[in-house]
């Protein structure tokens, strides 16, 4: 029993559950904040410092490494896995949380990007299934 519990898949057991970020404002205006795994994660150039819808980047992993992403709308975290999903107006990115360097290959949409628990639509009607380890399949 224990032999075939070790050899699971850990993705089927644990699925990530992601969670929108909630950015706020930090002492720099130009500077917003959440947290993330016990991370501060950051988002530069608001469109509006008071109430920014998209940010121009970079995003930052505080005291680890920045990501070369620009136009982000929002970021995504999950307990479950060692990335951020980012949505940009080029697709959704997948940031590893160490090295800020895309996981995966980015997801283009030509409609808004919706995020929900353990999914991602990038077509209408179209969910994909996102993984802890491996990129999102249908």
């Amino acid at each position: 029993m224990l032999l075939s519990l070790a050899a699971c898949d850990l993705s089927l057991v644990h699925k990530p559950d992601f969670r929108q970020l909630e950015f706020r404002a930090a002492a720099d205006p130009q500077i917003y904040e959440a947290t993330a795994l016990d991370r501060k994660v950051q988002l530069m150039g608001p469109d509006d410092v008071f109430h920014p819808k998209e940010w121009l980047g970079p995003l930052r992993v505080v005291g680890a490494c920045t990501a070369s992403v620009s136009q982000v709308s929002a970021v995504y975290a999950s307990r479950d896995v060692g990335y951020l999903l980012a949505v940009a107006r080029d697709g959704a990115h997948f940031i590893d949380l160490h090295s800020c360097h895309d996981v995966w290959p980015a997801l283009k949409s030509q409609i808004p990007i919706q995020v929900t628990g353990d999914a991602i639509q990038i077509e209408r009607g179209q969910w994909l299934r996102l993984f802890n380890d491996r990129p999102p399949i249908q």
